[in-house]
C-alpha cells in the first residue's frame, strides 16, 4: 500500500529493477486479496498521510490464520520521524520501518535480506515436512 502514486511508481520500478516481483495494493481489502492468491515474501506498506489504513491492513494480516499470509515480513514506510510512531510500527507488527524520503539502496537491502530469511523459513518448512515424510515411512 502506498499513499502517492509517483512515488509508488518510482518505488516499483526500482524494486523491479533488482528483481523484485511487485505487486500493488492501493486498498485494505485487496492488499488482503492479493495476500491470499500471490503469497509474498515481503509487505512493503506506506502509512502515509493516512496511516489509520497502514495499520489496519497489518491488524489484518496479523490475525489472518497460519500459512495465509500471517507471518509475511512486513516494512512500514511513512514521512514520521519521531521515536513515538517508530515504536507504534513496530508495536504493531512490522519488522522494519523506513522514514521518507527512503535512500533506496537500503530499502533494496533490506527487502532482500526479508525475503531470503522468508524464502529460507519456507524452505525448512518444506524440509521439515519432507524429513517427517521420510522418518515415517522408514
Amino acid at each position: 500500500m502506498y499513499d502517492e502514486p509517483e512515488a509508488l511508481d518510482v518505488t516499483k520500478e526500482i524494486l523491479s529493477f533488482y528483481g523484485a516481483e511487485v505487486i500493488i495494493c492501493t486498498e485494505v481489502l485487496e492488499g488482503l486479496e492479493q495476500l491470499q492468491t500471490d503469497k509474498p515474501d515481503v509487505i512493503l506498506c506506506d502509512l502515509g498521510t493516512f496511516p489509520v489504513k497502514g495499520y489496519q491492513f497489518l491488524w489484518a494480516v496479523r490475525n489472518l490464520p497460519v500459512g495465509k499470509g500471517r507471518d509475511t515480513p512486513a516494512v512500514a514506510l511513512s514521512v514520521w520521524s519521531r521515536k513515538e510512531v517508530l515504536a507504534k510500527a513496530i508495536n504493531a507488527g512490522f519488522q522494519r520501518y523506513f522514514c521518507k524520503p527512503v535512500e533506496f539502496s537500503a530499502l533494496v537491502e533490506m527487502i532482500a535480506g526479508l525475503a531470503r530469511k522468508q524464502q529460507d523459513l519456507k524452505g525448512k518448512q518444506v524440509s521439515n515436512i519432507q524429513s517427517a515424510q521420510d522418518s515415517y515411512r522408514g
